[in-house]
C-alpha cells in the first residue's frame, strides 16, 4: 500500500494560533494578513510573502528580511524564527508509532508539504525520515498546494517508481484533500482514519 503524508499539520501538533498572534504581535494586524498572508490554515494568500516563501521563489534571508521591512516594533530574526516554528510543535510519540508499524507491515510512505528551510531545520531535527522513501517538497517544484500539478507530478513519480494504487493522502486541509481526489487518491484528515 502507498501512503502519501502531509509534513505539517498530520503529523505534528498544529499550533496556528500561537502562530498567528507571534506573526500579529510582531506585524500588526494589517500587515500579518496582507503582507506575511499567513492564513488560519496555515497557507499563504496568493501574492503574499508567506506564498513566495512556500514556492521557493525567495530566499530565507529575503522571508526574514521582509517581515523585519514591515514589523510595527523592534524584532529579530530569532524571534521571527521561534515565531514560525510555533506553527508545529512536535510530533505526537503515538503519531510516530503508527507510522513505525504502518512501515513494519512494509507498506511504502512518503511524505508531500509546504515546507521549505525554516520548516526543514525544525522539523528535521524531530523526523525519523528513514521511515519515509522520499519527501516531495513544493516549493522545490515552485509551487504551492493545492496546485493541481503537483498531484499530477508526485502521481506520475510515485507510478514511475512502481508503487500500486490505490494511493492514500493524508492531510488535514480540505483543499489539498479535495485536489488530490482528482487524481483518483484515497484522502483522508488524519492518519486515525486510514486503518490498514
Amino acid at each position: 500500500m502507498t501512503i502519501i503524508l502531509d509534513m505539517g499539520g498530520v503529523l505534528m501538533n498544529h499550533n496556528m494560533p500561537e502562530c498567528i498572534a507571534r506573526f500579529t504581535d510582531i506585524l500588526g494586524k494589517e500587515n500579518m494578513k496582507t503582507i506575511l498572508g499567513l492564513a488560519s490554515n496555515g497557507e499563504g494568500t496568493a501574492g503574499s510573502l508567506m506564498e513566495q516563501y512556500e514556492r521557493g521563489d525567495i530566499s530565507t534571508d529575503a522571508f526574514i528580511d521582509g517581515i523585519m521591512q514591515y514589523a510595527v516594533r523592534p524584532t529579530t530574526r530569532e524571534e521571527i524564527i521561534a515565531a514560525w516554528n510555533a506553527m508545529h510543535g512536535g510530533i505526537p510519540a503515538e503519531r510516530l508509532d503508527l507510522i513505525r508499524t504502518w512501515k513494519d507491515k512494509g507498506h511504502r510512505l512518503f511524505l508531500l508539504s509546504n515546507n521549505n528551510e525554516l520548516h526543514w531545520e525544525h522539523i528535521l531535527s524531530q523526523y525519523d525520515m528513514s521511515m519515509f522513501e522520499y519527501c516531495f517538497a513544493s516549493h522545490l517544484m515552485h509551487m504551492s498546494k493545492p496546485d493541481p500539478r503537483i498531484y499530477e507530478f508526485v502521481d506520475n513519480q510515485l507510478r514511475a517508481w512502481n508503487c500500486e494504487p490505490p494511493f492514500h493522502f493524508v492531510d488535514d486541509i480540505l483543499i489539498n484533500r479535495t485536489t488530490a481526489e482528482q487524481f483518483g487518491w484515497h484522502t483522508y484528515e488524519t492518519i486515525y482514519d486510514l486503518s490498514i
